[in-house]
């Protein structure tokens, strides 16, 4: 069973980051909200949903966030998934566990590790590989499914290559990412969960990133 390789990212390197962005890159906007592994659809979701915000109190990556305006003023409140400060656990099916009203179905471990409630978007313009010229990989080393994987770019470098159909939009690679002002991968709402495609894992080979090569 694949399981997230450790890295580190200090708030030194993502300072170091941010200092060296220079107002280039490109924003992205969400086309369509997260909502939880297990919960099938946003129709099903938000038909079901009564803001109860037991998952909200028990998702241990705090993840899971009372909705603005992501579902429109008719879902204010509503649960929906943020990256902003963590990433949806592989192994972790809490929220589909503690919800009473069948909005988040539960899930087995296994069935989570084939739900795609989203999926990666890379923007390689906003990558620091391609704007700075130094390696990375936070991505792919956070990514449980090996949906990123780094391929070869120039000067001995590798950038990140996605592969949406083994994606479970975990978010990961999302969190990690240390681009600013801009991060160069997101994770887009599947406003219905589809199936992933089974990966094959590869061995990894641990890597603490703590320079990224500034």
């Amino acid at each position: 069973m694949a399981g997230v390789t450790t890295a580190t990212v200090t708030p030194k390197i993502l300072a170091k980051a941010q200092s060296l962005a220079t107002g280039q890159g490109k924003a992205y906007e969400r086309q369509h909200p997260i909502t939880p592994p297990g919960s099938v659809s946003r129709e099903h979701f938000q038909s079901r949903c009564t803001a109860c915000h037991l998952c909200v109190g028990k998702c241990p990556s705090r993840i899971i966030k009372p909705a603005f305006m992501e579902y429109d003023l008719g879902g204010v409140m509503q649960p929906t998934i943020n990256f902003e400060k963590g990433f949806c656990n592989f192994d972790c099916t809490v929220c589909g566990d503690i919800c009473p009203n069948g909005a988040i179905r539960p899930l087995t471990v296994e069935e989570k590790h084939l739900t795609q409630m989203g999926y990666v978007v890379f923007i390689e313009e906003n990558c620091i590989v391609y704007t700075d010229g130094t390696s990375c990989g936070a991505c792919s080393e956070h990514c449980p499914t090996q949906a990123i994987a780094m391929i070869p770019y120039k000067d001995g470098l590798t950038i990140p290559e996605v592969d949406r159909d083994i994606c479970v939009g975990c978010g990961g690679c999302e969190y990690v990412c240390p681009a600013r002002p801009y991060r160069a991968v997101h994770i887009e709402g599947n406003p219905v969960h589809l199936p992933a495609k089974p990966f094959e894992e590869h061995e990894k080979t641990e890597t603490v990133i703590d320079d990224f090569g500034f």
